[in-house]
């Protein structure tokens, strides 16, 4: 039988305190969600690991797993650094879960080399005018595709083949190299997270003939939402979780199904002015 990956969080509070999407300040929010997360898989999973920096980890150190402090990048725009930064500490297979996915039910994570959450073929608009960006500056690349048609949605993603892991960390740093050099926030803004991690993998994978194992394995978002619902499994992404609605309905869960934790993190906001 496969060893059980162990489940890893990252929150630098940087980019969500500072306007990350033009969204303001969603500091409390991010608390909340992750709190709930957490303490969702803290019912089905026992090696979990919340990565926090110094701002975050006093609202979340007293959750019921290891909450270890990282220093914060201090940037608003590579916001998903800290994720890239803890997949580096880890030396056994891991699982590394977005702080706005939930798992409700226990999911066997069986995979061998790389599990991601789901495919994006339905949403590859999202990344063209951002490849015609890095597509200027990535001929040396020899992975690289222009245009693969595909990407892969990483609310899940988890390595059980550490190479694999080096790997992938080795095409980051050279794509996050060729952002910061290039890019010109005069001229135009790019986002720049959704290539710098999630297209990145799929070519990188392309490249290497692997086919990850896919959380969500069909072929639509409908149907995947459907797959979800079934086994368990939420993931708000994008800017959808800032709505008045979920943001009330995380905490709303977070206080009746966590009731005890659930206090402890309202204090210790509540302590520094955050209400």
């Amino acid at each position: 039988m496969k060893e059980e990956p162990r489940i890893i969080y990252s929150l630098d509070a940087f980019p969500i305190s500072n306007n990350r999407w033009n969204e303001g300040n969603k500091f409390k929010e991010t608390i909340y969600s992750t709190a709930l997360s957490i303490l969702y898989s803290h019912l089905w999973y026992k090696d979990i690991e919340l990565y926090a920096d110094e701002t975050a980890y006093k609202f979340l150190y007293m959750l019921p797993c290891r909450v270890t402090k990282i220093s914060s990048n201090k940037d608003a725009v590579i916001w998903m650094k800290s994720k890239i930064d803890v997949m580096e500490k880890q030396t056994k297979p891991f699982i590394h879960l977005d702080n706005d996915a939930f798992i409700k039910k226990k999911i066997n994570f069986d995979f061998d080399k790389v599990i991601v959450e789901q495919n994006d073929y339905e949403l590859y608009g999202m990344y063209q005018y951002r490849l015609d960006f890095f597509n200027k500056y990535t001929h040396d690349l020899d992975y690289w595709k222009p245009d693969l048609g595909y990407a892969f949605n990483c609310g899940v993603l988890g390595f059980r083949d550490l190479e694999l892991r080096d790997q992938f960390l080795k095409a980051y740093y050279a794509l996050e190299e060729i952002f910061i050099k290039n890019n010109n926030p005069g001229i135009t803004r790019i986002e720049p997270c959704i290539v710098l991690e999630q297209y990145n993998l799929a070519t990188l994978l392309h490249h290497k003939n692997i086919k990850p194992t896919l959380l969500l394995w069909k072929k639509n978002l409908f149907e995947n939402s459907q797959l979800a619902d079934r086994i368990g499994y939420t993931h708000i992404a994008g800017q959808k979780k800032y709505r008045i609605d979920i943001v009330q309905e995380i905490e709303n869960r977070l206080s009746k199904l966590f009731p005890y934790w659930y206090k402890e993190v309202k204090n210790a906001l509540e302590k520094e002015g955050i209400a």
